[in-house]
């Protein structure tokens, strides 16, 4: 029965939305009556009858005992109440949860960090923008593996085959200081990034979130504006 269906999609058991109905249509019944008439087995009964008087739709009374359904425009106005109470109570803590989001990273350490970086670049698709301080032999193989678009930042930028490069104003002493020290980030078709360390041990931490690789670029460009301007 449809009737039944509604009812439970209002948190009423099977059982339960049954004795409602034989107690609307026939009046205040025992539990008995009530398990001849609903079909709920006898067994059963006692506990559907008290769990809808502690929900406060069925009152119990008299010795035997007999139970009475509330009025129907009873039932409906309780039904309604704790409906908007539930609607009401969703739309403060519902966005709590999408704002406490945590936004997944995942660590890699050692070899694995190259070997990301081989997957990230080989499946980035529309662009790639990044810093470094300097950029070793291996990462520069690296890089130059990119099928599209490849934008770097660093003191030896242009030392990459096939880049979009802006180097910082060259000073040997600088660049000798930092040839150890291939620290950075790139980010991928403004959606992901990783972020690279590899002295003294290798490390990287990748994001898969638009949020994260966003808020990086918006920080990259300014200075990628005024390396552009000289």
């Amino acid at each position: 029965m449809k009737i039944i269906n509604v009812l439970k999609s209002f948190g009423f058991s099977d059982y339960e939305a049954k004795a409602i109905l034989a107690l609307l249509s026939r009046g205040p019944l025992s539990a008995k009556e009530v398990a001849e008439i609903s079909g709920i087995p006898r067994t059963s009964v006692y506990d559907v009858m008290n769990s809808l008087v502690s929900k406060g739709f069925v009152e119990a009374f008299d010795r035997p005992k007999k139970f009475r359904a509330l009025r129907t425009t009873e039932i409906l106005s309780i039904l309604s109440k704790r409906m908007d109470e539930g609607i009401e109570y969703l739309k403060k803590e519902l966005p709590r949860y999408e704002e406490a989001e945590v936004e997944e990273v995942k660590i890699y350490r050692g070899e694995l960090v190259l070997d990301k970086l081989k997957e990230m670049i080989s499946e980035a698709k529309d662009n790639i923008i990044g810093i470094f301080s300097y950029i070793s032999d291996e990462i520069k193989e690296i890089l130059e593996g990119a099928k599209c678009k490849l934008v770097l930042i660093s003191l030896n930028a242009k030392e990459v085959k096939n880049a979009d490069a802006y180097e910082f104003k060259r000073k040997e002493e600088v660049i000798d200081r930092f040839r150890d020290k291939c620290h950075g980030f790139l980010i991928f078709d403004d959606c992901r990034s990783i972020f690279l360390f590899m002295s003294p041990t290798a490390l990287a931490l990748i994001s898969e979130s638009p949020t994260i690789a966003g808020f990086s670029k918006m920080m990259l460009l300014p200075l990628l504006e005024v390396l552009r301007e000289e």
